[in-house]
């Protein structure tokens, strides 16, 4: 929950300046212990531990962080300390070309008749390749132009998480 309350529905890439927001989260019945460092609620909105975001804090990123109020559906409080992260922007870096995905034939096409829409998002992604030149060389990242929540985060910050010790899953991409 944000308070103030948003006037829209929460996504990533949206304006939404952090300043005065507090955001509060009851966890489901049945968590019983939140061990990660990195979990996504059902609104959308991604929270990283206080020791994740140290690991962030010394990366190249676009992310706003805000504390969270976390707490178990019995209204005890996490063990862990948990910022909310969101970036007002998705970068712009999805491969068409070389990604595997509904519609692809069409999408090329339009693309190269340049009829594509600006607003147009692919779905049904198989496999995702990113163009990396246009990452900003970002460590984490959320990518437009597609039907798709989850980060990608760079191998620098996969080893930096790993010797960290820290309760993050990943999953290759491309």
């Amino acid at each position: 929950m944000f308070h103030p309350p948003l006037s829209d529905y929460y996504q990533i890439g949206m304006s939404l300046s952090l300043i005065g927001v507090s955001v509060s989260v009851v966890l489901d019945k049945k968590v019983r212990a939140l061990g990660s460092d990195f979990f996504l609620t059902t609104s959308g909105a991604f929270f990283v531990s206080q020791e994740f975001k140290d690991v962030l804090g010394g990366l190249n990123t676009n992310l706003q962080f805000s504390p969270a109020d976390v707490k178990h559906s019995n209204g005890k409080p996490t063990v862990k300390k948990y910022y909310f992260i969101h970036a007002n922007d998705r970068c712009a870096c999805f491969d068409y070309g070389l990604s595997e995905y509904s519609g692809k034939s069409l999408v090329m096409s339009k693309i190269k008749a340049g009829e594509l829409a600006a607003d147009y998002k692919v779905r049904g992604v198989k496999k995702m390749c990113i163009d990396e030149a246009k990452t900003g060389s970002l460590d984490l990242f959320f990518v437009a132009g597609v039907i798709w929540i989850d980060p990608i985060v760079s191998e620098v910050l996969v080893r930096k998480i790993e010797s960290n010790k820290l309760l993050v899953r990943f999953s290759a991409i491309g």
